[in-house]
């Protein structure tokens, strides 16, 4: 299979900042493949991924591991959603659009609170495992 990249144009990886596989634009080539890419949504640049090192993922499911900020990140989360009526949670996708405080059923993160509009097309939402960073209001429907 013959790819055809060539620097600016685009391509799907792991945005480094962002931690969601998104469009890129290809920044440099090294032979036929892509060194470097710039995330179309963070404008992030970084060597390309395709999806998140061994090391984050280990990281991020070890329970052990959890340091004092996922812990307050959970205080956090459990206090805020104490008391809200989780049945009028808004299912997420990344075509809708959500203010903050409003609650949020996520198909892999599960119940979660908005805790800021970062951008129009960017909010942190509080999920049991800690906050993410997501995409709103995206039309076309796709990551980027």
């Amino acid at each position: 299979m013959i790819n055809n990249y060539s620097a600016g144009g685009d391509i799907e990886a792991w945005c480094t900042k962002c931690k969601l596989e998104l469009s890129h634009t290809i920044v440099a080539m090294v032979e036929d493949s892509p060194k470097k890419v710039k995330c179309n949504t963070c404008n992030g640049q970084h060597n390309y991924r395709l999806k998140p090192s061994e090391k984050t993922r280990t990281k991020s499911k070890n329970p052990a591991r959890k340091t004092k900020l996922q812990k307050t990140s959970y205080n956090e989360y459990v206090s805020r959603l104490t008391g809200a009526d989780l049945s009028i949670a808004k299912k997420y996708s990344i075509k809708g659009n959500f203010e903050q405080d409003e609650i949020i059923d996520h198909s892999k993160f599960g119940i979660g609170i908005v805790l800021s509009i970062i951008q129009s097309n960017k909010i942190k939402i509080l999920f049991e495992d800690g906050p993410k960073l997501l995409i709103q209001n995206n039309e076309s429907g796709t990551a980027g």
